[in-house]
C-alpha cells in the first residue's frame, strides 16, 4: 500500500543551519542583533502566516541594517545562505516516489522563500507538492495547520505520516491524530521508512 508522507523542510530536506540568519548577518555586517531581531519576532512571523509579504515590510529595516542593495538582492543573499539540500534525504524521497508514494514538503515560511524553495531550488520536481504556513494561515505549531493539510489532501489523520526535527511540531501533529515522528538522523529516518 502506498504512503502519503509530509517532510519538514528546514532541518531535514535542507540541512540544519549552524546559526540563525539574524546572527550571521549581525556578525558579517556589524549590525547589532537588537536591531535585527524585532523584524524576525514581528513582521517576519506575520509574513510567515500570510498576513503581509516580506517585500512589503523589509524596506523599512534594510537601511537600519546597512544593506546597500535592493530588497530582491537581500532576499537572494539570505535564501542562498540557507539552501544546502540533503542529497541523502532527497534520494530516499525519489525512491519512495518511484514506488508510488506521495511526498509533500511542509514549512513555516513566507511566500518569497516558498517560491525560492520550490522554483529556484527545484523542489517542485522532487515532491508532489508543498504546504506552507503563508498559504495555510497557520504554523506547524498549531493544529489548524495539519487540519488544513488533511482537508486539502482529503485524508484522515491516520492515513498520513509526518516527519519533523522539532518535537513540538510532532506533538501538535499527534494531537490531530497524525502518525508523526521526530527526525533525529538520516540513518534512523531511512531505516524506519524502509521497515514500514
Amino acid at each position: 500500500m502506498s504512503k502519503i508522507i509530509l517532510l519538514d523542510l528546514d532541518g531535514i530536506v535542507i540541512r540544519p543551519r549552524h546559526k540563525y540568519f539574524s546572527v550571521r548577518y549581525s556578525e558579517d555586517h556589524g549590525v547589532p542583533l537588537k536591531d535585527i531581531l524585532p523584524f524576525f519576532k514581528g513582521e517576519y512571523k506575520k509574513a510567515a502566516r500570510g498576513e503581509t509579504t516580506i517585500k512589503e515590510v523589509l524596506p523599512a529595516y534594510l537601511s537600519k541594517w546597512r544593506w546597500k542593495g535592493s530588497v530582491e538582492e537581500f532576499l537572494n543573499y539570505w535564501f542562498d545562505s540557507e539552501r544546502t539540500l540533503d542529497e541523502n534525504v532527497l534520494g530516499v524521497v525519489r525512491d519512495l516516489r518511484n514506488m508510488g508514494n506521495k511526498i509533500y514538503l511542509v514549512s513555516d515560511n513566507e511566500v518569497e522563500r516558498g517560491k525560492y524553495i520550490m522554483e529556484k531550488l527545484g523542489l517542485k520536481n522532487e515532491f508532489d507538492g508543498g504546504f506552507f504556513s503563508f498559504d495555510l494561515g497557520y504554523t506547524k505549531g498549531e493544529p489548524e495547520f495539519f487540519q488544513k493539510v488533511l482537508n486539502k489532501l482529503n485524508l484522515k489523520p491516520q492515513d498520513l505520516e509526518y516527519w519533523d526535527d522539532d518535537p513540538k511540531n510532532v506533538e501538535v501533529a499527534k494531537e490531530v491524530g497524525i502518525n508523526a515522528k521526530v527526525y533525529n538522523s538520516y540513518e534512523e529516518f531511512k531505516e524506519k521508512l524502509s521497515s514500514n
